[in-house]
C-alpha cells in the first residue's frame, strides 16, 4: 500500500474534456497525453500524489456519466498509474462517487475525493445525496478497503441551505461518524481558501487527517501550512492562477521551493521532539 507523507502534497491533473462533453475534442490520446504531460512536470517537481479529475467536463452532471468517459478516465488513471509510483487519487464530477470508486479499484489508485459524503446539498447539477453508506459497501464488495476516502465538509461551489443548521463541525463529526478516512476544507469557489477561523476549529476538532481542498498559493502557504495533514492544489499551478489554465512550470516551481522549505523545516522539528521524548 502507498502511503501519503504527513503533510502531502496532492498536485491536481485536470483532464481535458471526455467523451459526450460539451467542449469533447474528439481524441481520446491527446487526453491521455495531455495527462501523462502534467504527471511528468509533476514528477520532476517532487509532488507527492497526484490527483486526477474530470476539471473540464462543463458543465458537469450527476452520474450515470456517459460509459465512453468513464472507460476514457479510466485509460487516463490506468496511465498515469504505470508512470507514477507514487499515491494517486480520484475525482469523478459532479458526485460521481462510486464511478470515481471503480476506476479507482480497477486502475489501482490509492484514494478518492467525494464530495456529498454525508448530509446532501445542492450543487450546480441539482440535489446532492449522502452515499458514505453507498461508497463503503461498495468498497468492502470490491475487497478495496485500503482505498482511502476523504470527504469534502460544506463542499465549494455548492449550496448548504438545506443543512443550513448544521455547522462545518457537525458535518466533521456526521463524517467521522460513518467511517471518513479524511475530511476536506475549502474555501467558497476554486481559488479561494479556507476561512482560517474555521479551518482551526476543523483542525483542532478532528480525529481523522484534515486536508485543505482550495485555493493554496505561495503566499499563502505558510500561514496554512501548520492547520492541515494534507494540500489538494491545482490552479495555483497553471497561467493566471486559472483553474483550466495550462500547467505553468515556473508556477509549479515557485510553489514547491516554498512548500518544500515548509515541509523541512516541519520535518526538522518533529525529528527534535522525537529527540527530546526519547
Amino acid at each position: 500500500m502507498r502511503t501519503l507523507p504527513d503533510k502531502f502534497l496532492g498536485a491536481m491533473i485536470a483532464v481535458l474534456p471526455l467523451p459526450g462533453a460539451p467542449r469533447y475534442g474528439g481524441d481520446d490520446r491527446r487526453i491521455i497525453e495531455q495527462a501523462l504531460s502534467d504527471l511528468t512536470r509533476y514528477a520532476q517537481a517532487g509532488v507527492d500524489a497526484i490527483v486526477l479529475e474530470n476539471s473540464h467536463d462543463l458543465p458537469y452532471i450527476k452520474p450515470p456519466l456517459p460509459p465512453r468517459a468513464v472507460e476514457v478516465m479510466k485509460q487516463v488513471a490506468v496511465a498515469v498509474r504505470r508512470q507514477f509510483d507514487g499515491p494517486i487519487g480520484i475525482q469523478v464530477l459532479e458526485a460521481a462517487n462510486e464511478t470515481a470508486l471503480q476506476i479507482a479499484h480497477e486502475a489501482d489508485l490509492d484514494f478518492l475525493r467525494v464530495e456529498g459524503y454525508v448530509f446532501a446539498h445542492v450543487g450546480g447539477a441539482g440535489l446532492i445525496e449522502g452515499c458514505a453508506g453507498r461508497i463503503l459497501r461498495r468498497r468492502k464488495e470490491l475487497g478495496a478497503e485500503h482505498l482511502k476516502v476523504f470527504g469534502d465538509v460544506k463542499k465549494k461551489h455548492c449550496s448548504h441551505a438545506l443543512t443550513g443548521d448544521l455547522d462545518i463541525l457537525d458535518e466533521v463529526k456526521q463524517a467521522e461518524f460513518f467511517l471518513v478516512d479524511g475530511v476536506i476544507v475549502t474555501g467558497a469557489r476554486t481559488t479561494e481558501p479556507p476561512a482560517l477561523a474555521e479551518l482551526r476549529r476543523v483542525q483542532e476538532y478532528a480525529r481523522v487527517p484534515v486536508l485543505i481542498g482550495s485555493g493554496i498559493t505561495p503566499e499563502n502557504i505558510k500561514t496554512y501550512f501548520p492547520l492541515a495533514d494534507g494540500f489538494i492544489v491545482g490552479s495555483t499551478f497553471r497561467q493566471g492562477g486559472r483553474f483550466l489554465g495550462a500547467l505553468e512550470p515556473k508556477r509549479l516551481e515557485a510553489f514547491m521551493r516554498v512548500f518544500r522549505r515548509l515541509r523541512a523545516g516541519h520535518e526538522r522539528g518533529a525529528r527534535t521532539t522525537g529527540r527530546t521524548q526519547e
